[in-house]
């Protein structure tokens, strides 16, 4: 397989909260849509408790004319057997799930992905590895993906706005980036990253492709866990 390398700028995300839609307007440029990060971040949801999720942001490309896949490793809000059939109702199964489970987060974000389905978006249930992310950045497609930055960075979990760093009081953080090459040669993913000052030192860096996808899976501490494709 041959190494792929998307041309593909990112932004800094201009607070702790936004680096979703600075993704998404980093991807939004990408396929040359001519935005400013600030109509973006103006027309994203956002969660009550702050940030945003990925069914989010995908509402707003659906909006825009896009085509937009949710592959979810998300088991809070799907179960697996959801995607045994064909033929299921997703939005029936999430409406009838929401008799039953009431958290406030948890009602917002069934809410978010019945309005993504109902717009014509896509929700998939995949094996991830190499070989997936592959099949997208072959096509050219860059991958926006929620994560989880306490992995991803190895960092101290966190609390706190401002954000506090500590090992005891914090807790695992959730993060966008937009995932936009691969290296088959030395097993690695290039991550564009809007966060500036990340310990990785650069907006642009590559993580080793294990690394990566246990950050992607461990998203799902934080709601994220899935990777967002946006397409023409």
């Amino acid at each position: 397989m041959k190494n792929n390398i998307l041309q593909l700028d990112i932004s800094r995300q201009p607070t702790d909260s936004t680096c979703g839609p600075t993704s998404l307007h980093a991807v939004y440029q990408y396929f040359n849509e001519n935005i400013s990060l600030e109509k973006v971040i103006d027309s994203i949801e956002y969660l009550e408790e702050g940030g945003t999720l990925a069914v989010m942001l995908g509402i707003d490309a659906l909006k825009r004319g896009f085509k937009a896949e949710i592959v979810t490793f998300n088991l809070k809000i799907f179960d697996p057997s959801w995607f045994q059939d064909d033929n299921i109702n997703l939005v029936g199964k999430l409406k009838e799930q929401l008799k039953y489970k009431k958290a406030p987060k948890f009602k917002q974000a069934s809410l978010a992905y019945i309005q993504f389905l109902e717009n014509g978006g896509t929700i998939t249930y995949k094996t991830l590895n190499k070989d997936l992310l592959y099949s997208y950045l072959i096509q050219d497609i860059p991958i926006l993906t929620g994560l989880s930055a306490t992995y991803l960075y190895n960092e101290k979990r966190e609390y706190g706005d401002p954000i506090l760093y500590d090992d005891i009081k914090g807790q695992p953080s959730g993060h966008f980036v937009v995932l936009s090459g691969i290296n088959y040669e030395n097993k690695s993913v290039q991550v564009a990253d809007p966060l500036h000052g990340n310990p990785f030192d650069s907006q642009l860096y590559s993580v080793n492709i294990d690394h990566l996808i246990c950050a992607i899976l461990l998203g799902v501490i934080t709601y994220d866990a899935n990777l967002l494709i946006i397409n023409k």
